[in-house]
């Protein structure tokens, strides 16, 4: 283990490091020192440019028994010309009210409270994200998020003034923003997280009319017995979101993504004004994928194509199952009818009463079934299904 060193500059006590051959600001071969802590500082802290000649090219403190690594009532820090790497934290120095880096740094660049890199392109640290009460406000000059500007943040809004910003899949990671958004974070007018953790039953999304994307890992926090209802604005464009939606399904967890009693649909309206929910298979290969696209962006009807591409039981079922609500096929219908049992329970697992009613109404299931499905209902509170049963069973 390479032994840590006190170095005093400055009024600062700082605990130092020294490797070889690993920065590649230093060059091949040199000696450079690491930042490991500060021991000692007042309200401003300079880091020092070189030790004994060697330069110092990271800032990584570091300390044993915890992750918290935190040096309250620093006011100014500067940052000195080979520095490449700085700790991936927001809450290092929560009451930092000025931030300098030294024009010749090839890296990192700042406007007085964020850490930029690439010239102000994207934003690395917001120094001002370790506060809770501070509004952050990411700058229009910033293209995208880093891996880690956000990461651990204890501030609780941020306004992104560039709406077509990128950010990483973990930009946000253990943030109290992130946490705070509920159903939906969105970045500028992208749709970056959707989190179904907690929601019991179907939860319903109406997507923001400002949103053109969607990010690759929005369903990154898409739980297994998640089902989500994206009610999509009829004056946005619809081509490029499916775009989107369909990337961001590709990129869904591999434990989600092979999880049939997950549920996603998206609502469209058709010619006639009447809204229809699609149901979007999880287990679809890229042809797919490819139909789905056609019937979202197009309204085409490749629903028996795309029907004969689910690969899961389960899956095939619940689409049959929302086809059979609003369309008048006979491939649907046969399919439940030959699976009648699992398709009770799965119709009420995931239709809504109007869905449900119309089903009851084209006299799929039989009378033995519609009275199994009565205390069911009533559990739930599905007034409108049990009296529409009792309709059909009177009828028949």
């Amino acid at each position: 283990m390479v032994p840590v060193e006190e170095f005093n500059y400055k009024g600062t006590t700082f605990l130092v490091e020294c490797k070889e051959h690993i920065n590649r600001v230093a060059g091949p071969g040199a000696r450079n020192y690491i930042i490991r802590g500060l021991r000692a500082y007042g309200d401003e802290v300079e880091l020092p440019e070189s030790i004994e000649k060697d330069p110092v090219t990271s800032f990584m403190p570091s300390c044993a028994g915890t992750d918290r690594i935190v040096y309250p009532g620093v006011r100014m820090l500067f940052l000195p010309k080979y520095l490449g790497r700085f700790l991936e934290k927001n809450d290092i120095f929560p009451d930092l009210e000025k931030l300098e880096v030294d024009p010749d740094n090839r890296i990192f660049s700042t406007d007085g409270r964020m850490l930029y890199k690439d010239e102000g392109r994207e934003l690395w640290l917001s120094l001002s994200a370790g506060d809770c009460c501070n509004c952050v406000t990411v700058p229009e000059k910033v293209q995208h998020l880093g891996a880690f500007s956000f990461t651990g943040s204890s501030c609780e809004e941020i306004v992104f003034e560039n709406q077509w910003i990128e950010a990483d899949e973990s930009s946000f990671d253990n943030s109290v923003w992130l946490k705070s958004q509920g159903l939906a974070a969105y970045v500028g007018n992208m749709l970056y997280r959707i989190n179904t953790e907690g929601c019991r039953g179907k939860c319903v999304l109406c997507v923001d009319k400002k949103t053109k994307r969607i990010h690759p890992y929005a369903f990154k926090g898409f739980t297994i017995d998640g089902k989500l209802k994206l009610s999509v604005p009829s004056d946005m464009d619809f081509s490029g979101f499916t775009k989107s939606l369909i990337m961001a399904l590709k990129n869904m967890p591999a434990g989600v993504n092979r999880k049939s009693s997950s549920l996603i649909t998206v609502s469209i309206v058709d010619a006639e004004g009447i809204e229809k929910e699609i149901p979007i298979p999880l287990s679809l290969d890229s042809n797919g994928m490819e139909l789905l696209k056609k019937i979202l962006d197009y309204k085409e009807d490749y629903f028996d194509e795309l029907f004969e591409r689910i690969a899961d039981s389960k899956e095939k079922l619940t689409y049959a199952l929302f086809a059979s609500s609003f369309m008048d096929t006979e491939v649907y219908l046969d399919y439940i009818k030959s699976n009648q049992q699992e398709a009770l329970t799965r119709a009420i697992e995931v239709l809504d009463e109007k869905a449900l009613g119309r089903l009851v109404k084209k006299k799929i299931f039989d009378s033995g079934a519609l009275i199994s499905m009565l205390p069911q209902l009533q559990s739930k509170g599905m007034v409108s299904s049990v009296a529409g049963i009792l309709i059909a069973l009177n009828g028949n």
